[in-house]
């Protein structure tokens, strides 16, 4: 049993790899099944064995890299920005094919819009008590805001910026929104 779900992962890491190579050189609706098969030098029954079609396998590969976030946030306080930041960078290091072509470089990805919902509601909770003079909708706006303009921060400047830069940029923005918010006469009001 062991040996076939080792085979059964290596066929699936195989795949995975080769569905990655192709990615980055056209979208995913131009992928075929076939062209996978031929680069991952397995036949098409063994595809279809673990997956239904490109988008499956797509979309398998945007999950391990969700639950590889989701594992990073279960370790850091939401609002510890440094240790936000250092998991999102671990999650990249540990995950760097897909990660590459499915967030680097790919800003509207759906994996990104999937690990900024998973922050929102814990994010919201703890400015509501930090922020009591802050309705509900400004809350999640500036949830909004912050989370899509510092996620790409992060991404766009992954290979830019050392991670120790983004960590200060990240934490002064944060740290001046909270500002603005915190008490009942708000420069916004």
């Amino acid at each position: 049993m062991e040996k076939m779900d080792a085979r059964k992962r290596y066929t699936q890491m195989v795949l995975k790899q080769s569905f990655l190579k192709l990615l980055k050189e056209k979208p995913v609706n131009r992928i075929t099944v076939k062209e996978v098969c031929a680069l991952a030098q397995l036949n098409r029954a063994t595809f279809y064995a673990h997956y239904s079609d490109c988008f499956a396998l797509m979309e398998s590969i945007e999950n391990e890299l969700i639950d590889a976030f989701e594992k990073s946030l279960r370790y850091v306080n939401l609002f510890d920005v440094t240790a936000l930041i250092e998991a999102i960078y671990d999650m990249v290091d540990q995950n760097q094919a897909a990660c590459r072509v499915l967030i680097l470089g790919n800003t509207s990805a759906t994996v990104l819009m999937r690990m900024i919902a998973l922050a929102k509601e814990e994010s919201i909770a703890y400015w509501r008590k930090e922020l009591p003079y802050t309705d509900e909708t400004e809350l999640e706006m500036m949830y909004t805001h912050l989370s899509n303009g510092l996620m790409h921060v992060v991404v766009e400047g992954y290979d830019k910026y050392s991670k120790e830069e983004m960590i200060h940029f990240v934490n002064r923005v944060v740290k001046a929104s909270l500002l603005l918010f915190q008490s009942p006469q708000s420069p916004l009001a």
